[in-house]
């Protein structure tokens, strides 16, 4: 039997993402709702939740870009001057490697992450983290606690992707994957967490199209599959937020059901 998941990440972060998200459920493919507590506008995506009826949901927390829900005193090598966390994970694990992170910092914010996430009566199927920073053997096991801890079953495990791009990007990709995989696999293994057979959509992230989905669909293997994507639509506050990034275009069409498990 094949069957797919399709994750949607940074819910929670604008309202045009958030409403371009629920449309993507509604009349699109996406089966896993992954909400970020530490999102600006994390109260819309729950008021988005009520109104579809969605009680369940991924946990995608977050290190990076957004700002944090422990007071300062308790996450100041986590966050900048202005109090909010670093832009990206580039400037995140520098500052990691380097030293400069407080891990117990890093344990407390993501507990807190939770617990707000938690106190909504929401059902937590999953963890996963914005900018994969979890793919980091410790910062992973800050994220397998928090799982136990909250009687979460599944963490994101990003491995044996497949590419349908070439070019120095996707180098670049690959070497990152190809570098914690192997590591993140074997400390999943050995906590009991669950994890999807497979998964897809790291290396076509912002760059995804229909062909590139249905050629996702078209070479399932047997198992499970997490196809993880960011759907959502354009608004000022995304723009303003990240007019570096190009986001690529969603079909929000729904597909065949029978596409989605075999």
């Amino acid at each position: 039997m094949k069957c797919l998941i399709v994750s949607a990440d940074d819910f929670g972060l604008t309202n045009g993402l958030n409403e371009g998200i629920v449309k993507a459920c509604i009349n699109g493919i996406v089966t896993c709702v992954n909400i970020m507590p530490s999102g600006e506008s994390f109260e819309n995506a729950l008021a988005l939740l009520k109104e579809t009826g969605i009680t369940e949901v991924g946990a995608h927390l977050s290190l990076t870009q957004t700002r944090p829900l422990t007071e300062y005193s308790k996450v100041s090598t986590l966050v900048t001057s202005a109090g909010k966390f670093h832009n990206d994970y580039k400037t995140f694990f520098s500052k990691f490697i380097s030293g400069k992170i407080d891990i117990a910092q890093a344990y407390f914010e993501l507990k807190r992450q939770m617990e707000i996430l938690n106190a909504t009566g929401l059902r937590v199927t999953n963890l996963s983290s914005h900018e994969n920073i979890h793919m980091a053997p410790s910062i992973l096991n800050l994220f397998i606690r928090r799982a136990k801890e909250f009687k979460v079953k599944a963490i994101r495990f990003p491995h044996g992707d497949r590419s349908f791009h070439y070019g120095i990007n996707m180098i670049y990709k690959k070497l990152v994957l190809s570098f914690f995989e192997k590591r993140m696999g074997e400390i999943l293994r050995a906590s009991d967490i669950e994890f999807p057979d497979h998964f897809r959509g790291f290396f076509h992230s912002g760059k995804i199209n229909e062909n590139v989905v249905l050629q996702i669909i078209g070479t399932l293997e047997k198992g499970t599959t997490e196809l993880i994507r960011h759907p959502g639509l354009i608004d000022r506050e995304l723009t303003k937020k990240f007019l570096f990034i190009i986001i690529a275009k969603w079909n929000l069409k729904r597909l065949p059901a029978h596409i989605l498990k075999k």
